[in-house]
């Protein structure tokens, strides 16, 4: 008599267990007490010969899900008009409350059990959700001997339980390749009580440890990509679980893992062979974005993400870590082999990785995302050797040179001009400019663009003369587009030490209209004829003469 009394009032208790879940106030062994009584809840009506269906469709409702695919959290008028007579008629006890969702339940409150509705959906299999719940319990309590046969899945759901915890794990098993990132994205959600419950699915489901990463390798590409599509959507809670989970997996991940394949600077959308150049851009396209993200929230995990994406740059345009330690057992032909492929590995990604930072890393409107990627930049080139930036070389030597003065903050710009502005007048006018500009140029050459840069001057001995070559036009063109003297006085250093260092750079073919050494020593000259400050027109003075003695006599003379 109290079974059927009970199951007639089983929305009753299907209600109260719902309402309960999405009170931000619940403790775990609350929650999870929820969770093993909406299981019972099933199991009771499958004793009474009820299939369950429709207890199932209230459920996944409220959880977010629907069997045809719909999400009740996103309703129309009529039907949330429709849910407010049901559960008038239905539920007086419970008076509805005004916070969104499904039977007024937010989709912060319900948000692991909203993947784990959606998990269900997938399989085809609606009971499963009941079986995913009870994995997803984790308090000591039920552990005890005298509950742990009392509570347990057979004795809740009796002969309506789907699988056990092993079949179950082998029924996802297919579907792991989109069940991954949406689980490794709720265990990295804003909301504690859906990151507790879905860390204990996500151990239940993997095994956790060794056992969980080798999941993740398995399904890596397709977990990756669809981790890069949350990382920009347009719900902020996915973008911030995200960007934690890509921060997390990525760790110590080869350029192989990533897609291999070969360059690709610019990523023109969505392409039918997706290469490790393009997830890389990506991955740096979505870090950036998170950073300059509107929620705080999101800006930390983005930060989160931009350590986590510099140190696997780096480490991929690092040869020498790259070589496993098995390596060993290798004959010298095999090693030999590895070796040459893993450096052309990092010339890819060093050719990709600098290629879109100095393009758009360095241009980036948030300081935090400019911050991340000179950091980044410096890195790479400290690790990396002349024969890995030889094809960049050029370029990434012009972007630091026009960085020089790009990246100066704003003030000392100003304070420039209004010390100008008293130079005219007379006085000690002169004076405050040209110490003002001393003190300029003296913190853009130790800063760390100027290190790098330094760096670059120092791998050009060591690569071959048509790369020295193509940084000839480089200086000539830093110097006539150049925006400050900072630039013009590290272009003309530059000059003063290749010449020095490569002299044979400088010596090209051809009559003097077209000599790329006799353009660079007109821009000198007509650059440091109307360079105002003192300390810039000594460099390029200096530089002038260094490159007079290789330029052309009759070059020089004209």
């Amino acid at each position: 008599a109290m079974v059927k009394q009970v199951s007639k009032n089983i929305n009753l208790f299907q209600n109260s267990f719902i309402k309960l879940l999405s009170d931000p106030k619940s403790k775990q062994l609350s929650r999870e007490s929820c969770c093993r009584g909406l299981a019972a809840c099933r199991g009771l009506a499958h004793t009474l010969g009820d299939d369950g269906g429709i207890l199932n469709e209230r459920l996944l409702k409220a959880f977010g899900q629907t069997t045809y695919g719909g999400s009740a959290m996103i309703e129309t008028e009529s039907q949330a008009r429709e849910r407010r007579n049901e559960r008038d008629g239905a539920d007086a006890d419970f008076p509805e409350t005004e916070i969104g969702g499904a039977a007024g339940i937010t989709e912060s409150a319900l948000g692991a059990f909203r993947e784990m509705a959606a998990a269900a959906i997938s399989l085809g299999r609606p009971d499963t959700v009941y079986s995913l719940l009870i994995l997803s319990t984790s308090h000591s309590a039920w552990l005890a001997p005298r509950n742990r046969d009392k509570y347990n899945e057979r004795s809740l759901l009796g002969n309506a339980r789907a699988e056990n915890s092993v079949s179950v794990r082998n029924a996802l098993r297919p579907h792991l390749g989109k069940l991954v990132p949406r689980l490794l994205r709720a265990c990295n959600d804003p909301n504690k009580h859906t990151r507790e419950q879905m860390n204990s699915l996500w151990v239940a489901l993997t095994g956790g440890g060794a056992e969980s990463r080798a999941v993740i390798t398995q399904n890596f590409l397709s977990t990756i990509d669809a981790l890069i599509q949350d990382a920009v959507c347009s719900s902020w809670r996915a973008r911030a679980g995200a960007c934690s989970a890509i921060s997390d997996i990525i760790v110590g991940r080869s350029w192989d893992e990533l897609g291999g394949g070969g360059v690709v600077v610019d990523d023109d959308g969505e392409k039918m062979n997706t290469t490790a150049s393009i997830r890389l851009i990506r991955l740096w396209r979505s870090a950036l974005r998170a950073l300059d993200d509107v929620r705080l929230v999101v800006r930390e995990r983005g930060e989160v993400l931009g350590r986590s994406l510099r140190a696997l740059t780096i480490r991929l345009c690092d040869p020498s870590v790259l070589i496993s330690s098995d390596d060993t057992f290798l004959s010298d032909s095999d090693q030999m082999k590895k070796d040459r492929e893993i450096e052309v590995q990092a010339e890819y990604a060093a050719a990709v990785s600098l290629g879109w930072l100095v393009k758009y890393g360095l241009n980036a409107p948030c300081p935090e995302a400019t911050g991340i990627c000179i950091s980044c930049l410096l890195g790479i080139v400290d690790v990396s050797k002349p024969t890995t930036l030889q094809p960049v070389l050029a370029e990434l030597c012009y972007a630091l040179l026009m960085a020089m003065s790009g990246l100066e903050p704003a003030a000392l710009n100003y304070l420039q001009v209004r010390a100008a502005g008293d130079s005219n007048s007379g006085g000690s006018g002169n004076d405050r400019y040209d110490n003002l500009e001393r003190i300029r140029i003296q913190a853009a050459m130790s800063g760390p663009i100027a290190t790098a840069l330094n760096k670059c001057l120092e791998m050009v001995k060591h690569v071959d003369l048509e790369t020295q070559q193509k940084l000839v036009p480089v200086f000539d063109s830093s110097l006539r587009t150049g925006a400050g003297f900072a630039t013009r006085a590290a272009t003309a250093d530059a000059v003063s030490n290749l010449s020095n260092s490569c002299p044979s750079a400088f010596r090209f073919k051809g009559i003097s209209s077209v000599n790329p050494t006799v353009r660079l020593l007109r821009a000198l000259y007509y650059a440091s004829e109307r360079e105002r400050g003192i300390t810039a027109k000594d460099k390029m003075t200096h530089a002038l003469g260094n490159l007079a003695a290789l330029a052309p006599g009759s070059s020089v003379r004209q």
